[in-house]
């Protein structure tokens, strides 16, 4: 009886020369980030980016409403350091009425088609719309009828495109209100805050139900009070 011969293995340890060590694949997801980073801040937008890491959290460009809230005016009694230009309620009212725009383009949906409308949940696919997108797309509708034309004219403009972006929502106003002040300008930005305030408190509210007592009578229904000729008298 044979006895088989027994190879012994050996294993061979790859050196750091032949494959990269973490700390270099580290480094190169770093410089990609880096140069994301770098990117994003080259087309004008505000990076907020983990120091270490690099990752980036956020990243946003600055437009006249995220300018105007944190711009501080003249100092008072009431704000030492300076009553910002636009109030919390209006930036608010503003982001709100930017978050609905969206929605009804289908912003919350794969299966909407953004340049089709409809007021239905039944459709083809590709064409299907959801009642969170049929509301947000009333509330625009109705928080416009409720603005004056002036006003309904300018916050349409400014959320169209890069419109109210730093660099461009000075010749926006001017374009659209033929103000050119600088103070001007930022006064009307502010007065629409506010009226877009009331103006979607209106949108928003829900309709009055009328009670089961007190329906509609109809005509035959209600009880006669006068008579007319001379046979009644």
């Amino acid at each position: 009886m044979s006895r088989k011969k027994k190879h012994k293995v050996t294993i061979r340890k790859i050196s750091a020369a032949e494959a990269p060590s973490a700390q270099v694949v580290a480094n190169d997801v770093l410089r990609d980030r880096r140069a994301e980073a770098a990117r994003l801040k080259a087309q004008g937008a505000e990076v907020n980016a983990d120091k270490r890491t690099g990752e980036i959290l956020g990243a946003w460009r600055q437009d006249v409403f995220t300018i105007m809230r944190s711009r501080k005016g003249k100092p008072s009694a009431e704000y030492p350091k300076g009553k910002p230009s636009l109030s919390q309620r209006a930036y608010e009212a503003f982001r709100a009425h930017e978050t609905d725009i969206q929605l009804a383009a289908g912003a919350s949906g794969g299966e909407r088609r953004p340049d089709f409308i409809r007021a239905t949940t039944d459709g083809a696919p590709g064409q299907n719309i959801t009642q969170e997108a049929i509301d947000a797309a009333t509330r625009v509708k109705k928080t416009l009828q409720h603005l004056c034309p002036s006003d309904a004219r300018l916050l349409s403009i400014l959320m169209t495109g890069e419109k109210a972006l730093a660099k461009n929502w000075r010749a926006t106003v001017e374009a659209e209100t033929g103000e050119t002040a600088d103070e001007g300008q930022t006064a009307r930005i502010r007065a629409l805050g506010e009226n877009l305030i009331h103006a979607r408190c209106v949108a928003s509210a829900k309709p009055k139900t009328v009670a089961n007592d007190a329906q509609p009578v109809e005509p035959h229904q209600k009880k006669v009070t006068w008579f007319r000729g001379p046979d009644f008298g």
